[in-house]
């Protein structure tokens, strides 16, 4: 042990003497709690590109999260359906292996998130979780897993669109340090969004 180590141990042995009275539970408690980074997660399920047999399944997924939402007039809910069948899908793998981006677990797809190169740029087109696999993380997770294919796709943002009423999705966007840049009303399919981009 060197001289300057011995002398601090020695002025602070009743301290950690009284550390060692404590539990780890007790010690991790008594601690200061310094607040995550807005990007880290702290939950990351397997994800990676989509596998040509479960395209079937990512469309039903899609569907299902589609069709209830509320803050969707039906011919916007129409126009979305139609654009995510298996085979629009397939359309955009075939472009980019890394359009479509899903999460797994034992019992299938728990998660997607659907995007497109759009002049250096990445357009996120939908994501989304499964109803049974909600408050995991795992939306937070697959924005991670997009944010870690722009070098690969020579992009350097992401950005999309949110309805303004949709509260769940801008408090995933926000925490995963996104920012809002302008409020689009009377746009698309006569609705209001919010326009996001995220800088790496």
């Amino acid at each position: 042990m060197a001289a300057w180590q011995d002398d601090w141990f020695s002025k602070n042995a009743p301290a950690i003497a009284q550390i060692m009275l404590f539990s780890a539970t007790e010690v991790d408690a008594a601690l200061p709690k310094r607040p995550l980074p807005t990007r880290m997660f702290l939950t990351m399920p397997p994800i990676g590109p989509i596998a040509e047999h479960e395209m079937d399944a990512l469309a039903a997924l899609m569907r299902d999260t589609i069709q209830p939402l509320a803050y969707y007039n039906a011919p916007a809910r129409r126009a979305e359906l139609a654009n995510y069948t298996a085979r629009e899908l397939a359309s955009l793998v075939a472009v980019d292996p890394q359009a479509v981006l899903v999460a797994r677990d034992g019992t299938g797809l728990t998660g997607f998130c659907v995007s497109r190169f759009d002049d250096g740029t990445i357009w996120l087109s939908w994501f989304g979780t499964a109803a049974v696999a909600r408050g995991r993380g795992i939306g937070a997770s697959l924005l991670a897993a997009l944010a870690g294919t722009l070098p690969s796709r020579h992009a350097h943002k992401i950005w999309c669109d949110s309805r303004v009423d949709n509260t769940e999705s801008r408090s995933v966007l926000e925490r995963a340090g996104f920012q809002r840049i302008a409020t689009l009303t009377n746009h698309w399919y006569g609705q209001d969004y919010f326009l996001w981009e995220w800088y790496p």
